[in-house]
């Protein structure tokens, strides 16, 4: 059983047997017998099969106690790389798409600079689907805020504390504060009240993102309702609507160096002003995070330094 414990945590993801044996490269014949046998050994049930496959109790004992098996198998793995001369192997990482442009490209070229033997796999998606890979093995570790951590089975090392702005055109302040126009650019730089910006459309992140999560307490705090029009995950997008004089967004300290980019690229409608946010209390942690039993090889160090330096403030300035 467990030289094959990967069939039962394919089998378990898949909850088809068709599509598991495909990315196992195993015929369908195969997997059938080995679940059988499976359960046959062990006298219990591991899936439903009706109305549609799905794990039984047993079954999710068994997921849990193989997924536990998999990552000591991971840990023997890292800890004998450490023991050979010529080191090899391969780093999942997960980031986001907003985050993935500012470091990604740069990160890649320094590590395999400094480790042509170790692939550097990266996965783009959400700070929950990443969590979830980091739980089930297929992530080793990702990038992201800490906010929306629902498990005490990661741990995280923060590298950045992250603050949030308010990012309008030009043109929208002459549009909604003509009386108090250019005058006002001075108020809000000094910070800006959201109180203040009711009457003007916004484009936000979605509610279960991180930074969506630290503005909405904000907004509750003060009893503050901001017109929003739109909802985009991918803030370089926002960006680029706040430059066609679409609406006005939010950005965290990493985001800044992409709109200073716009700016300097004159490709806008009208200049982007960056602001920070009055009476604005919280911090967005930006974490390393991953598996709290996860040991690994020394030159996830050197992978993890690289990425701590290409995330530091100084490196993302405001215009």
């Amino acid at each position: 059983m467990l030289n094959n414990y990967k069939y039962f945590l394919v089998l378990s993801e898949e909850l088809n047997i068709s599509n598991a044996a495909k990315r196992l490269y195993i015929s369908h014949q195969s997997l059938s017998k080995y679940l059988k046998s499976l359960e046959e050994k062990h006298g219990v049930a591991f899936f439903e099969r009706k109305p549609k496959i799905a794990l039984t109790a047993a079954g999710k004992i068994m997921q849990d106690t193989l997924r536990q098996i998999e990552l000591l198998d991971q840990n023997m793995e890292n800890q004998l790389t450490d023991l050979k001369e010529d080191k090899s192997g391969t780093i999942h990482f997960g980031i986001t798409e907003g985050r993935y442009p500012i470091i990604v490209p740069k990160l890649l070229k320094e590590f395999y600079a400094l480790h042509p033997k170790v692939e550097l796999k990266i996965h783009r998606t959400t700070s929950p689907q990443m969590q979830e890979m980091v739980l089930n093995n297929s992530l080793d570790l990702f990038l992201s805020g800490v906010d929306n951590i629902v498990t005490q089975n990661v741990k995280y090392e923060t590298i950045l504390l992250e603050q949030m702005y308010m990012v309008i055109s030009d043109n929208l302040l002459k549009q909604y504060f003509p009386d108090q126009y250019p005058e006002c650019i001075e108020t809000f730089n000094q910070g800006a009240d959201l109180s203040l910006f009711q009457h003007v459309p916004f484009v936000l992140n979605k509610k279960n993102f991180n930074s969506r999560i630290l503005l909405d307490k904000h907004l509750a705090e003060r009893n503050i309702s901001l017109h929003c029009i739109n909802e985009l995950t991918q803030p370089d997008i926002h960006h680029l609507l706040c430059a066609e004089d679409y609406a006005a967004s939010f950005s965290l300290t990493m985001y800044l160096s992409g709109i200073h980019a716009l700016n300097e690229s004159n490709h806008t409608n009208s200049q982007l002003h960056v602001f920070p946010i009055a009476e604005f209390s919280y911090l967005h942690p930006l974490a390393l995070i991953y598996h709290k039993s996860k040991i690994f090889p020394s030159y996830v160090e050197d992978f993890k330094k690289i990425v701590k330096r290409y995330c530091t403030p100084s490196l993302h300035q405001s215009n």
